[in-house]
């Protein structure tokens, strides 16, 4: 297994493709740590329930990951319990307002910076210390097509994921010596009910019919489908794992060709 004996912390594990990596992980082997906030708990129970009765080891941990408290103490309690961190996933994340920029709020500008780049920071941060101690750790950040280019009333999430892009190549440049590896995974938009949610908008927002809109995105999408959470999790698995031992300030596009570069 690609994971045996490695400790895993995998952020906004309660849905989504959090849940899809933590239960990829599981299935190679990890001891998770799986955390999401207190509205989640609920989700993120039966995650860890899932994972545990397939004889895999999981905890439930509820933590708002914008706190540094709580990351402190989150972080802390998972080496406290398997003595070590070997990998940090950051999959929390918060689309926002789907407005032109002079109509974002600063309280929504703020919410969009601290869920998106805020909560990776800090997580970031607290397993770096404990990765250098042991000279060794990968971290894998979600970002997607927002952190690699301009969108119409996304200001605030681009902003965001696009400072994501630059943390990483900055943990990778300075966590590198200690044999500590940062990567980014770029998806396309997800084959999720929240997508066209999403869509439909900002659809309205751009004065377009939703299906309009749907389909100018899939054709720029060479492979014409969405992406699947399992898709992207086998994408975090390898870039968790030592097969990608020799990448890292990289992002992986997952987006079926919408990003080339």
């Amino acid at each position: 297994m690609k994971l045996a004996d490695q400790v895993a912390i995998v952020v906004g594990a309660a849905r989504g493709i959090g849940a899809a990596i933590a239960h990829t992980f599981a299935g190679e082997g990890a001891s998770l740590v799986l955390v999401d906030v207190e509205p989640m708990k609920v989700q993120l129970d039966e995650v860890a329930r899932e994972i545990t009765r397939q004889n895999r080891k999981a905890v439930a941990v509820v933590a708002n990951c914008t706190d540094d408290v709580q990351v402190n103490r989150m972080v802390d309690d998972a080496v406290s319990r398997w003595g070590k961190v070997d990998i940090l996933v950051n999959s929390a994340g918060l689309r926002g307002p789907l407005v032109p920029v002079q109509e974002i709020s600063e309280q929504e500008w703020d919410k969009v910076l601290a869920v998106n780049l805020k909560a990776v920071f800090l997580c970031c941060r607290a397993v770096l210390k404990q990765m250098i101690k042991q000279k060794s750790g990968s971290i894998v950040s979600i970002s997607g097509t927002a952190g690699k280019e301009g969108m119409a009333l996304r200001g605030s999430l681009c902003a965001a994921k696009w400072g994501l892009l630059g943390l990483t190549q900055t943990i990778a440049k300075e966590a590198g010596p200690h044999g500590i590896r940062a990567n980014v995974i770029c998806p396309g938009g997800m084959d999720e009910p929240d997508l066209r949610v999403m869509y439909a908008e900002r659809a309205k927002g751009l004065g377009m019919e939703f299906s309009d809109l749907e389909k100018s995105v899939l054709e720029l999408t060479p492979l014409r489908k969405y992406a699947r959470h399992d898709e992207v999790a086998k994408a975090a698995l390898f870039l968790a794992s030592s097969d990608s031992s020799h990448t890292t300030g990289e992002s992986l596009n997952v987006s079926g060709g919408r990003l080339m570069n």
